[in-house]
């Protein structure tokens, strides 16, 4: 009965077939949805451990930011010390101030000898007073203004004071004197006026120069200030167990010593374990140095104006001399005036070179590059 057995084509072709696609349909549709979960899983697996790692903190490397920060501290310290120490010490402040003494003759003429010739005429008048004490009088009160109570012009300013005083002096003499008469006394006036409205012009350009430097000084004083604030806030920040509180009264120079020096600061740098959580300097540090320089380049401009100014008043009185005051020693006045040229050029001079403004701009810049390329 075999023998009459009918093959169907696709009977072979079964039999070949692997033993799982056999597997009834239920049991297929099982094992696929374990391997779909499977898959899922691992998939989901995957996704979380790549974005963990791409959102793991990247550690930041704190010691350029902080070291570029001290060089930019200690450039701004010393151009704002530079600064103030040309306001308190200058030369060629002190030399116009000299200018206005009554004793020298560095405009040409001397007030002290003016005075005592225009004088003369009165005292050969003179019957009942002494001349000589009288003279005497005169010549120490112009000779040592300071010593008898005008205070330095106010060191060499007392304009007013001093025309005051000789004519107080020399209007007594006339009413003790009947042999000199108000006319003697207006001839005198006429000729001392002259030497004094010189002074008094002179007294004016100085008043000012000194007014606007002594703002100029305290203004600079104001941003050292700000600069220590910065310089303690960068401090704690670095380290915190230091309070600012514990740094109120320490100076600039101080503080940047013990804790803030580029140097010391590079080798605890290198050896410090420093933690990458948190900044170890202010975060508005960028502002904080570009506002210091702001405030420096500021003073150093209005500084440069001031002299400019000052020095552009003054030769325009020496030169308007030659045309008012008679017998002007013209070579004593020319040295003068090529003295005040150079003092006035060293100052410029000594600007360019203590203040250094390129210097701290360069250094705020590095500062922003850093620390805005590490964020």
């Amino acid at each position: 009965m075999n023998k009459y057995v009918i093959h169907h084509p696709q009977a072979n072709v079964m039999n070949k077939l692997p033993a799982s696609c056999c597997i009834p349909q239920d049991m297929r549709t099982g094992i696929n949805y374990l391997l779909t979960t499977a898959l899922l899983m691992s998939f989901s697996t995957i996704s979380f451990v790549s974005i963990a790692q791409t959102s793991a903190p990247v550690k930041r490397d704190h010691k350029p930011a902080i070291l570029s920060i001290a060089y930019f501290i200690e450039s701004a310290n010393n151009s704002i010390n530079s600064l103030n120490s040309l306001l308190k010490k200058d030369n060629y402040r002190n030399k116009i101030t000299t200018l206005n003494n009554p004793v020298n003759n560095e405009l040409g003429f001397s007030l002290k000898n003016e005075i005592l010739a225009a004088l003369k005429p009165i005292l050969d008048k003179v019957k009942r007073t002494d001349t000589k004490k009288f003279k005497d009088v005169i010549e120490n009160f112009l000779g040592n203004p300071e010593e008898n109570g005008i205070s330095s012009v106010k060191k060499y300013l007392p304009v007013l004071g001093i025309f005051s005083t000789v004519l107080s002096l020399v209007g007594n003499l006339v009413i003790a004197e009947r042999s000199i008469t108000r006319e003697d006394l207006n001839q005198f006036i006429a000729k001392v006026q002259q030497y004094f409205s010189q002074y008094e012009k002179l007294n004016t350009i100085n008043e000012q120069f000194g007014i606007q430097l002594q703002k100029l000084v305290e203004r600079s004083e104001d941003i050292k200030e700000e600069l220590k604030e910065f310089l303690v806030d960068c401090i704690s920040t670095m380290d915190k167990t230091i309070t600012k509180q514990s740094l109120k009264n320490i100076q600039v120079e101080a503080l940047v010593q013990r804790y803030y020096d580029p140097q010391k600061l590079q080798g605890w740098l290198d050896t410090a374990r420093l933690k990458s959580d948190g900044l170890l300097y202010p975060f508005d540090a960028p502002t904080s140095a570009k506002l210091l320089t702001s405030g420096i380049k500021k003073l150093q401009k209005e500084f440069e104006t001031l002299y400019s100014d000052n020095y552009k008043q003054l030769k325009e009185l020496i030169a308007s001399l030659k045309n008012t005051i008679p017998d002007l020693d013209e070579e004593q006045l020319a040295r003068t005036n090529t003295e005040i040229d150079k003092l006035y050029n060293d100052s410029r001079q000594a600007d360019v070179t203590n203040l250094n403004i390129n210097h701290v701009d360069e250094r705020m810049n590095t500062v922003c590059r850093i620390i805005n390329a590490n964020k």
